[in-house]
């Protein structure tokens, strides 16, 4: 079978097989495997060639000429075989994964002070189909008596060429050569990076976050990772202990980060800044505001901003394919940089579980300050919540089936006391909230929480705020499982909604409320049947009667959405993680 036929997973076992890297999107694996087997095909042929050579590339400064001959180079070569490489922290950078193991084993990255001489950039121009990266890094001996610089380039998604200078006797030579070489692809100097201005047809420098712990560790990319591996010993009740396994797991995030085009070898998960995640939702904030006029020219340019500030691999396809011109395009985009919000703070609060002594899994439990407790199997309370998932399962969402996994009741440090003043308010329901495997170590850590205002308000159909549904599966959907990957978690809140502002239609500014209303409804053309909701001993509402056609106007939606603007409104009752059953396609 061509390689090009295989599903997603056939291309992973086919690559596990031959020990190679199973990370990336299809098309990554497809090139992958492809150049695998040439290789085998070569090497069964018994063919006589000289093994090919490389020589590190020379570098200058005369950049604009260089740029031009690295990247047709890139572009032109086929790519290289993969191998496992190990890329080595010592003090608070990341030594580039490509350098040669005797500079890895005696050089570490450039600190001084608050200053680290490592710098990432970043060019991504759609209409010259440009997506390429440029390394330079400054590298201080372990013991202090020379200093290289190191740089690397090419197009996204492969090794690219490279180039080591030195060495230097000096430290300020070292930093010399650094700095012109900053300037010169950026054109902006080192010393005033923190007022970064980006040029047309110029690099971008990615911000990293350096706050991590200065420890001596070795990451290694590991192709036989299974993200679904049995938890190791812990104090923790084993049910938890799973569940904590599953969502405190950085492999996985980067896994899924990967498989929606995300390059987190350019800007690794862990080094994610604030600033950075809040300059992309500006530039998507900037393609909602002009994405209906159709300015091709202009949308261009904005998806070149978006894809040098947040990298994307999209190997050697043409960039004209990847422009944002579409709302949907701009939604699947806003939820990518919404997820790299969650996992900017789920690795600050996450260590790698290589790094820690004793109980990881204890350990991620306790950063997250949230309790979770075990509803067993057949009680009150799963039976209520089994009831009201299978009731609210829509016809529309017959593609895939759920199996619980595993309830459990949840109390997050700070909640209760914040929801008390809406405790007794009117129209209180027990709602759900689906969301990426990635988010939920930020989720239960730091709540539910509404986007900044960096973000397009055009890509939330009632403005700014969190989104409930009465339908399971509605917010299962947000859950993004697959086939591959079929665990998902949803939460059931219970939030206050008092008074709603009902609406059939889209309207951005839905979070200025009128006078006397504390949410907003979205009405749905089904719902669940109101007659058979269950009420609890607190007053709160639980609406799981069965799904019920509604007479009257019709609206954009098929389902109820349900919006508060106020955090405070509400209060995580319990999580629920599920395995989705996809049915085999006709």
């Amino acid at each position: 079978m061509a390689s090009s036929k295989m599903r997603v997973e056939e291309l992973r076992t086919e690559l596990l097989h031959r020990g190679l890297s199973t990370t990336g999107t299809k098309p990554t694996l497809v090139r992958r495997l492809e150049a695998a087997l040439r290789k085998q095909t070569t090497s069964d042929g018994g063919a006589c060639s000289p093994r090919r050579t490389r020589k590190r590339a020379r570098d200058s400064n005369h950049s604009e000429e260089i740029d031009v001959a690295e990247e047709t180079k890139d572009e032109e070569e086929e790519e290289e075989e993969e191998k496992i490489v190990t890329a080595t922290q010592k003090g608070v950078a990341v030594l580039d994964q490509w350098l040669p193991d005797y500079v890895k084993t005696n050089y570490h990255v450039l600190q001084l002070g608050g200053d680290v001489y490592d710098a990432m950039l970043n060019q991504t121009n759609v209409r010259d189909n440009n997506n390429k990266f440029y390394v330079i890094q400054v590298l201080e001996s372990d013991n202090g008596s020379d200093f290289l610089v190191y740089n690397r380039w090419g197009r996204v998604g492969i090794k690219g060429q490279d180039t080591i200078h030195g060495p230097f006797k000096s430290r300020e030579s070292a930093i010399q050569e650094f700095e012109q070489k900053f300037l010169a692809k950026t054109k902006n100097d080192w010393s005033n990076r923190n007022n970064f201005v980006s040029y047309p047809k110029s690099y971008a420098w990615l911000e990293m976050d350096y706050s991590g712990k200065k420890n001596e560790s070795t990451v290694t990319e590991n192709p036989g990772h299974s993200l679904g591996k049995q938890p190791q010993e812990s104090k923790l009740e084993p049910r938890v202990a799973k569940f904590i396994s599953l969502v405190c797991n950085v492999s996985m995030m980067n896994q899924q980060m990967m498989e929606i085009g995300y390059n987190a070898k350019k800007l690794p998960l862990g080094k994610l800044s604030k600033s950075t995640i809040l300059k992309g939702y500006e530039v998507l904030k900037r393609l909602a505001n002009v994405i209906d006029k159709g300015d091709r020219k202009v949308l261009e340019q904005l998806s070149g901003e978006l894809y040098t500030v947040i990298p994307h691999d999209f190997g050697f396809k043409k960039m004209c394919e990847f422009v944002i011109d579409t709302p949907q395009k701009l939604k699947r985009k806003l939820e990518m940089v919404e997820a790299l919000a969650e996992i900017e703070v789920a690795t600050k609060l996450l260590k790698d579980d290589t790094e820690m002594q004793g109980d990881p899994l204890y350990t991620h439990y306790q950063c997250l300050h949230c309790e979770l407790v075990p509803v067993e199997f057949g009680c009150v309370e799963f039976s209520m919540i089994e009831e009201y998932m299978k009731n609210t399962h829509a016809e529309t969402h017959s593609n895939y089936t759920v199996d619980i996994v595993q309830i459990f009741r949840t109390s997050r440090e700070g909640e209760a006391e914040r929801f008390r003043k809406f405790a007794s308010t009117k129209n209180r329901m027990l709602l759900w909230h689906g969301s990426r495997l990635t988010n939920w170590t930020g989720i239960l850590s730091q709540g539910l929480r509404i986007a900044p205002p960096e973000a397009p308000v055009t890509g939330y159909m009632f403005g700014k705020g969190v989104y409930f549904a009465d339908m399971f599966s509605k917010s299962a959907n947000y859950c993004y499982a697959t086939r591959t990957a079929k665990d998902g978690v949803l939460l059931l809140c219970e939030v206050a909604l008092g008074e709603m502002a009902e609406l059939l239609t889209a309207k951005y500014d839905a979070d200025q409320l009128p006078n006397g209303k504390l949410s907003t409804k979205g009405l749905g053309g089904t719902a669940p049947d109101p007659s058979k909701a269950r009420e609890l001993e607190d007053g709160l509402v639980v609406p799981l009667g069965k799904p019920k056609t509604k007479s009257g106007k019709k609206g954009h939606l098929l389902y109820n959405e349900y919006i508060v603007y106020n955090v405070e409104q509400i209060r995580m009752r319990y999580i629920v993680h599920v395995n989705f059953n996809f049915k085999t396609r006709s």
